[in-house]
């Protein structure tokens, strides 16, 4: 799901580590920003092509890829960027350096109120999706064992391997917290690099995955996403972050980014990741055909 930035290429479109965009930003122009992995890209992209069909008289600017969460906040409380789609877990947790929450109208309205107040910036109505963590298993396994949810695991747990990225076993939001609210004790833990777990599962070394729940690897591998029954995870739910001063001077832009509002779900943005991480359609594509599916171009 994760795109590589190398250095070079940030040089190149004037960024630097931890940086934003070099330069001051054309008054005149509004730019949409989006993160370095193909997910972001695409609803970026979304965002970018409704502005420049809808806002008149206006040029708008796409900054594509920038990169991590930091570059994008930065940009965007610097005035380089005027918007891009972030996430209300990212939102509460690691901007507002808030305790996390497992409600989701909690989590908005808590970024919706708190976003202004603090940095002038408004959270527009979320697109629908939920890019959370979660838990999954091929299909073979989960149709074996009768699998439907996390709960379902815990009487036979003991039979399977479970293989998740380095830092997972040890975050309290992550593996500890997740095996102590189901009550989870597996044969063994494997601790495999995030471009190789799917293949692991692919080859029974695993077979039971921590993953995010719109991957469009789950469509390639044939994983079952299990129901988080106990609502352990937190959510992660999209939604457009707009500047105050740039929804003062342009009002429609709030209409207008949010007619986004509840058109994608998790399976619908699980399939457009698929199209772009697997089947290599580019993300300006896959965002412009999703636009017009719905009638918004």
């Amino acid at each position: 799901m994760i795109l590589v930035v190398f250095s070079v290429l940030l040089s190149a479109c004037g960024f630097g580590p931890g940086s934003a965009i070099s330069g001051p930003k054309d008054s005149g122009t509004i730019v949409v920003g989006s993160k370095n992995f193909s997910e972001n890209i695409i609803v970026g992209d979304m965002e970018y092509y409704l502005l420049k069909a809808k806002l008149k008289g206006v040029n708008v600017e796409n900054k594509a890829n920038l990169g991590s969460t930091a570059v994008l906040w930065n940009a965007l409380q610097s005035g380089q960027l005027d918007t891009y789609v972030d996430y209300t877990g990212t939102g509460l947790v690691d901007i507002l350096k808030m305790p996390v929450t497992h409600n989701p109208d909690e989590a908005y309205q808590t970024v919706k109120k708190e976003y202004p107040t603090r940095y002038h910036i408004d959270w527009l109505n979320p697109m629908g999706f939920n890019d959370t963590y979660a838990v999954a298993v091929p299909k073979t396994i989960a149709e074996k064992y009768h699998l439907k949810k996390i709960s379902d695991l815990a009487p036979i747990a003991s039979q399977l391997v479970f293989g998740g990225e380095p830092d997972y076993f040890t975050r309290p939001d992550a593996y500890p917290g997740l095996s102590n609210t189901y009550g989870l004790h597996f044969q063994s833990l494997k601790q495999i690099d995030v471009g190789l777990k799917y293949q692991a599962a692919a080859n029974n070394q695993v077979q039971v995955l921590d993953v995010y729940s719109t991957d469009g690897n789950l469509l390639r591998y044939g994983m079952t996403v299990l129901e988080d029954d106990k609502h352990f995870f937190p959510p992660y739910y999209a939604a457009p972050i707009v500047r105050e001063s740039t929804l003062k001077a342009h009002p429609e832009i709030s209409s207008i980014l949010n007619s986004l509002q509840n058109t994608l779900t998790d399976s619908s943005m699980l399939q457009l990741n698929y199209q772009v991480d697997v089947q290599h359609k580019s993300p300006d594509d896959v965002a412009q055909q999703f636009l017009k599916s719905k009638g918004l171009l």
